[in-house]
């Protein structure tokens, strides 16, 4: 359902649940749950330039999926969402992502997100997703503690 542009809640609300349901799709390499989340014509902005469409916004994250990353955990936070003239709403936010790889050790990523969001084939999709990384954080796997440690334990060294 669109927004109405004087609700700044439900704005924000309907913001922050999209960027969420993202951020998890990301995290379980659910390509086929990303593409019923961005617009046919998505526009992916990264360092690297921008591309258009969603088969190449889904080529990204098939080379994610296809990593050595074994676990991921994006999160965000300090979201703002503004309605604009043409009913789509831009997103801005901040972001980290952490990840434990196979080939060990751990990297912690943070940048921004400048998404637009629009109404779509009955739901709220991305329109345009802009990632500009700040810096990457590389952790070595003796750096980390074991998986099924008691989180209040003592981390023997």
């Amino acid at each position: 359902m669109p927004l109405d542009p004087s609700d700044p809640a439900a704005i924000s609300y309907a913001a922050t649940s999209l960027l969420c349901e993202y951020q998890a799709l990301v995290d379980a390499k659910d390509i086929d749950g990303l593409a019923q989340i961005v617009h046919p014509d998505v526009e992916l902005t990264r360092r690297g330039g921008t591309s258009h469409g969603s088969e190449a916004f889904l080529d990204l994250y098939r080379r994610f999926a296809a990593s050595d990353v074994r676990d991921a955990q994006h999160m965000a936070t300090n979201v703002m969402a503004t309605t604009n003239d043409d009913d789509t709403v831009d997103v801005r936010s901040t972001f980290i992502a952490i990840t434990t790889h196979e080939a060990g050790g751990a990297r912690q990523i943070w940048g921004r997100y400048h998404d637009t969001m629009a109404w779509h084939g009955g739901r709220w999709v991305l329109t345009a997703k802009r990632i500009a990384v700040v810096r990457t954080a590389l952790f070595d796997e003796t750096m980390l503690a074991p998986v099924d440690i008691d989180t209040f334990a003592v981390i023997p060294r």
